[in-house]
């Protein structure tokens, strides 16, 4: 089944173009997958009381149109069929009738304490299913061989990141990776991130960059020069 919720986009939901940035379009989404939880049990709560919480592996956002502040907005989230160890989830976000944006996640639920993965069998989840989006982006991100990928900054996990897991956020990633490239008049229009080691509070991430064909790439590491996430990115002029 489908949660559907209504928000109101806040002032300070926006960033210095005037809309609203990519890591809160991913937060609009993320509250409404744990309200859905919440709503039909477990919540993640309860999951993390019993040892379990789920852990982003993947995430293919579309953003249509841009949203500005005070919009009001719809927020939907559900879960869909999964198997083995993926979970898959779906997020639709409108303004009136208008798609503003869609995503499709996949996320793996792991023991908080011994990091074991769980299969979906294993645990019994509540939220219904719905099948999921068909959106038009790459199954896989390719960095292209030959791409020159240049070290752009570097950025160390702190509060202001960091969930109740004690490491980043896995929606603050994409305002760190705007902050590499020019974003004034621009905004994402496209977003695929693979998340792959945690960042834990005190981390110090080294964030690689190169384009080509008007997609951005991104690959970060943490200092024992683990892949910490691998990504593409689209952005586009503010009409």
């Amino acid at each position: 089944m489908k949660w559907s919720g209504q928000y109101r986009v806040l002032a300070n939901d926006i960033d210095c173009n005037q809309v609203v940035s990519a890591t809160k379009i991913l937060q609009f989404m993320q509250d409404a997958a744990f309200s859905q939880m919440e709503d039909n049990s477990p919540s993640y709560d309860d999951l993390f009381r019993q040892g379990l919480a789920f852990i982003l592996s993947k995430m293919q956002l579309l953003i249509h149109a841009p949203l500005y502040s005070h919009d009001r907005i719809t927020v939907e989230s559900w879960a869909c069929p999964s198997k083995g160890l993926i979970f898959q989830r779906c997020y639709r976000i409108l303004r009136g009738e208008q798609v503003i944006a869609e995503a499709i996640s996949a996320w793996a639920l792991a023991g908080v304490h011994d990091r074991k993965l769980h299969r979906v069998t294993e645990v019994e989840l509540h939220y219904g299913t719905e099948e999921p989006l068909t959106l038009d982006v790459p199954a896989r991100i390719r960095i292209p061989a030959d791409l020159e990928m240049k070290l752009v900054g570097e950025h160390t996990v702190q509060y202001a990141d960091i969930d109740q897991n004690i490491h980043m956020n896995n929606t603050v990633y994409a305002d760190m990776l705007c902050s590499c490239i020019p974003m004034e008049n621009m905004r994402v229009s496209s977003l695929h991130i693979n998340y792959q080691t945690e960042a834990p509070l005190g981390e110090t991430i080294r964030i690689y960059h190169g384009c080509a064909g008007g997609v951005h790439y991104f690959r970060t590491l943490c200092g024992n020069d683990s892949v910490n996430i691998e990504a593409e990115m689209v952005v586009e002029k503010i009409k």
